[in-house]
């Protein structure tokens, strides 16, 4: 099954309240953006391995900027060993751009939430489930992949309300979703939260 036809069908099954669908959304961590992220908490934690989405998560979509209080927070991660790599569905043109200016490793063309993304990922790491996190904006790609592989999930919101053709689809029906999460109370935008990480 294709990443697109994977996520249309986990937001009709989200849609008609399927439980095990449900839970495989909602993201173990949720913030309100990519800098409240607590390095220190996850490393208390065991977690020492990043595998991060771009657009909507830490760059505007269509956007190659990279600005200086995100170089910061990278040069943080790398301060404290916590080793990056940058999952990204885009392609390469546009994913080496940001990667070599935040001076981490890199996969474009990801197809997330396919669990050969994550495989991937973790092979470029050199890490094991147990010691990794993805970290996103999407639900039925980033969260559920990260989710369905065994992944700690962590959600944030995105950095930007801009979207393209691709990411506004994805992102319509996320809100969609999260309007009937919350109706479910699964799910609350506007409650932020952190699950014990296992």
């Amino acid at each position: 099954m294709g990443k697109n036809l994977k996520m249309f069908t986990c937001f009709m099954k989200v849609m008609l309240n399927d439980e095990t669908e449900i839970e495989k959304i909602i993201p173990d961590m949720y913030e309100e953006n990519f800098y409240e992220i607590d390095i220190d908490y996850l490393k208390e934690n065991q977690i020492y391995n990043l595998l991060i989405d771009i657009d909507g998560t830490i760059i505007k979509v269509d956007d190659t900027f990279v600005t200086s209080k995100l170089k910061r927070k990278f040069k943080c991660f790398k301060e404290k060993n916590i080793n990056v790599c940058l999952l990204s569905n885009n392609n390469e043109e546009r994913v080496k751009p940001v990667a070599f200016a935040l001076d981490v490793d890199y996969l474009s063309n990801a197809m997330k939430p396919k669990k050969e993304a994550f495989e991937k990922g973790l092979k470029i790491l050199r890490s094991s489930k147990e010691n990794t996190a993805m970290v996103g904006d999407q639900m039925m790609s980033d969260i559920k992949g990260a989710n369905e592989y065994g992944l700690y999930s962590i959600l944030v919101r995105p950095i930007d309300k801009h979207n393209n053709i691709k990411t506004g689809v994805s992102r319509i029906l996320q809100n969609k979703m999260e309007n009937h999460l919350k109706k479910l109370k699964k799910f609350d935008r506007n409650k932020f939260y952190r699950r014990e990480i296992k």
